[in-house]
C-alpha cells in the first residue's frame, strides 16, 4: 500500500499532473506538444501544436475539450462554416507547470532557460557540453545568450540556435535538438 501511494505522489509531483481546464480563462500548457485541432475531437484535423508552459486563452470548454480561439470562417482552412481551434482541456492549467528536474551544473543552469528546454534537455545538454569540449563555445556564452533559441526560419525542423564566441552571424551555432545533430 506504502509503495502504491508513493508511486501516486511521485507521479503528480514528477509526472507533472494539473487541473484541467473547466471554464474560460487563461491557461498554460502542462504537456510537453500539444495538438490544436479544427474541432473538439481526437478526430478534427490538427491545425498546429503548442509547447509545455506556453500561455494560452480559453474562450469557453465542451465535453473535455477548451477552444482556443475566436471563431471563424472554415474556407481558411479548406473547410464549409465557421471552424474554432481546439485543444484537449486536460492538458492545461491555471498554474504554469515547473520542469520535472532540478538543473545541478554550472551548464544546465546556464542552458536552462532554453526554449523548449523539457523537451530537449538531454540534447541540449549533450551538445553543450559537446561544443565547450571542442573549443567552439564556452559556459560564458550559454549564460549570456540564455541557451537554446529556437530558429524561425527552420520551422517545423526542430532547430535551435545559440552564438559562441560575439554576436555576429559567424558566431551562430545551429542544432537540430531532435537528432541531437550539431548542423555548422
Amino acid at each position: 500500500m506504502l509503495r502504491v501511494l508513493s508511486i501516486t505522489i511521485a507521479l503528480f509531483f514528477v509526472g507533472g499532473v494539473y487541473a484541467e481546464a473547466t471554464k474560460a480563462g487563461d491557461y498554460y500548457v502542462s504537456a510537453n506538444r500539444l495538438s490544436v485541432r479544427l474541432a473538439p475531437s481526437t478526430s478534427g484535423s490538427i491545425t498546429n501544436t503548442l509547447n509545455r508552459k506556453q500561455k494560452v486563452e480559453v474562450f469557453e470548454v465542451k465535453n473535455g475539450w477548451a477552444r482556443v480561439s475566436k471563431y471563424y470562417n472554415g474556407s481558411v482552412e479548406g473547410k464549409s462554416g465557421q471552424v474554432a481551434r481546439w485543444v484537449s482541456a486536460k492538458y492545461l492549467s491555471t498554474t504554469r507547470p515547473t520542469d520535472n528536474f532540478t538543473s545541478n551544473t554550472k551548464l544546465e543552469k546556464a542552458i536552462k532557460n532554453s526554449d523548449n528546454y523539457s523537451l530537449y534537455r538531454n540534447n541540449f545538454i549533450k551538445l553543450s557540453d559537446k561544443l565547450i569540449k571542442q573549443g567552439k563555445c564556452n559556459l560564458a556564452d550559454y549564460t549570456e545568450m540564455g541557451g537554446w533559441v529556437r530558429s524561425t526560419t527552420h520551422k517545423p525542423k526542430p532547430i535551435y540556435f545559440t552564438y559562441c564566441g560575439g554576436f555576429s552571424k559567424s558566431n551562430k551555432v545551429y542544432i537540430n535538438a531532435k537528432t541531437g545533430r550539431i548542423l555548422n
